[in-house]
């Protein structure tokens, strides 16, 4: 069955109506892990460099990892006539590589945007930074040299993992409307002012 992220990417939307479906649904991003605080984070700031679109911490026995996510329009291509990655995919690839550059020059200010979810005591020193970069269709991966190069593309960083939308929502199929009714208790947050305010939706 369809779900209502795409049905949405099928309607050609702009990022913002993206943005703000994720937002509504902090699970389509989530899924069903534990998260911090049950919160999603929506533009979490990166010094003065960066913002993402997403930030979730997910707390497990050995590190804490920490998820950045980079989503694009859905309608922007992948992929060049000549099955080369377009210029407008690599930059989007590059900029959430900038943003773990960014992390690991900066763990102190890193975990100091952080600590109005929680405690300092329930923070560790440092974090296990991952990057997500949700991008395009999968009906760009039509023959054998696209398929091989995105399968590489999402090998070639251990920490940065792409999807199409329409792969997101595969993975993430029990935890998007309309079957999100067991994350309700999860909230999506903005950071202001050295503070986290619940986003009213």
């Amino acid at each position: 069955m369809m779900n209502e992220l795409i049905k949405l990417i099928n309607t050609d939307p702009e990022e913002s109506k993206i943005q703000d479906f994720f937002e509504k649904h902090p699970a389509s991003i989530i899924g069903a892990a534990y998260a911090l605080s049950n919160a999603l984070i929506s533009k979490f700031p990166l010094g003065v460099d960066f913002i993402t679109d997403f930030t979730w911490v997910n707390p497990r026995s050995g590190p804490t990892y920490v998820y950045l996510i980079e989503i694009e329009k859905p309608s922007k291509l992948i992929f060049n006539q000549d099955s080369s990655f377009t210029q407008s995919f690599n930059h989007a690839y590059g900029q959430v590589e900038d943003w773990l550059g960014w992390c690991a020059r900066n763990q102190g200010t890193f975990r100091d945007t952080l600590v109005p979810l929680k405690s300092h005591n329930d923070l560790p020193p440092f974090f296990a930074v991952r990057g997500i970069l949700i991008y395009g269709r999968d009906s760009e991966l039509n023959n054998s040299r696209r398929q091989e190069r995105w399968s590489q593309k999402g090998l070639s960083n251990p920490f940065i993992q792409v999807r199409t939308y329409d792969g997101w929502a595969r993975e993430m199929n029990n935890t998007i409307p309309p079957h999100d009714g067991l994350a309700s208790y999860l909230s999506t947050l903005h950071y202001s002012s050295r503070s986290y305010i619940k986003k009213s939706l």
